[in-house]
């Protein structure tokens, strides 16, 4: 039978593993706090991002002559499996940032002549960097719940489609797990409250499916089709849960802070989370996520 540590030692060695995980994901997050995203560490976890894509291409039927358009490309790993499976069509990959697009340009330069002559990667605003009426697949992998304005978001989404063209999205909906819970109730406790108020309102919960189902409906799209699916991602320790939100729901409170506070606010929420979690071990991090399928009649 294993011994059990004291409590005032059980105590300190979780004080010191929080803030050991905390001064770790600090430096990581140096140069994603700078002001551009960064590829490295949003790729950390690229088997589990993966998976709702994946999800999406096992049900995507394609043409070979497809004009696609991927908002929010990232790193391009998305876009260029797109453009593969469309034997003569093209792709377009926008982004927002600079060190993502960058990432994505070089990952072309490796390909096959063939291919990479069909894709092309641009720095843009969205939704507004795309033609009217152009494109037979307009897709987004998590990122227009980062956008305001869905309404608009989507009718410009409808406009850029080619009559018959279709919209495949999808976006983050974990509002409600255990982790983004205790980041918001953290955020409204002293001594954090004062810095971080407003900070959640970067990235505000992503509406149900009906809702968007409603509003597509209404823009006039078609055979409009919106549920959730989870996943399930084993994760060795609640501080890995954190890592996976320092590259997106966690940047708005972090980017608020300074860099000497950050370290504490880390700390807490990983010591909130070992006690929401009840480990600080192995776990299994259910990610909710909405999918949007619909087409321009």
């Amino acid at each position: 039978m294993a011994r059990r540590r004291p409590l005032a030692q059980e105590r300190e060695r979780r004080g010191l593993f929080g803030l050991n995980a905390a001064l770790m994901l600090d430096g990581i997050m140096a140069k994603e706090l700078a002001g551009d995203w960064d590829p490295e560490l949003y790729g950390r976890f690229r088997r589990y991002r993966a998976e709702p894509v994946e999800a999406i291409l096992k049900r995507l039927e394609l043409s070979d002559r497809e004009r696609i358009v991927d908002l929010g490309c990232g790193s391009g790993e998305n876009t260029i499996e797109l453009a593969r499976r469309s034997a003569n069509g093209s792709a377009l990959g926008i982004d927002s940032s600079p060190a993502m697009i960058d990432r994505a340009n070089q990952l072309r330069a490796t390909l096959d002549p063939p291919l990479a002559a069909r894709l092309r990667f641009v720095v843009g605003e969205l939704p507004g960097s795309i033609a009217n009426d152009n494109y037979t697949l307009v897709f987004s992998n998590a990122t227009i719940h980062w956008l305001g304005d869905h309404r608009g978001v989507f009718r410009r989404c409808f406009q850029a489609l080619a009559q018959g063209g279709k919209l495949v999205v999808q976006m983050p909906a974990n509002d409600e797990e255990v982790a983004k819970l205790a980041m918001r109730q953290l955020a409204s406790e002293a001594p954090w409250s004062e810095k971080l108020r407003g900070a959640g309102d970067e990235l505000p919960p992503v509406a149900p499916p009906e809702h968007y189902a409603a509003m597509l409906s209404e823009l006039g799209f078609a055979d409009v089709d919106c549920y959730y699916q989870t996943f399930a991602h084993p994760m060795n320790s609640p501080a890995e849960v954190i890592e996976w939100y320092s590259s997106t729901g966690l940047r708005p409170y972090l980017k608020a802070l300074t860099e000497a506070e950050r370290p504490g606010f880390l700390a807490a929420l990983t010591a909130r989370l070992e006690s929401a979690y009840g480990t600080d071990g192995k776990l299994t991090f259910h990610f909710r996520r909405l999918f949007i399928w619909a087409r321009r009649p």
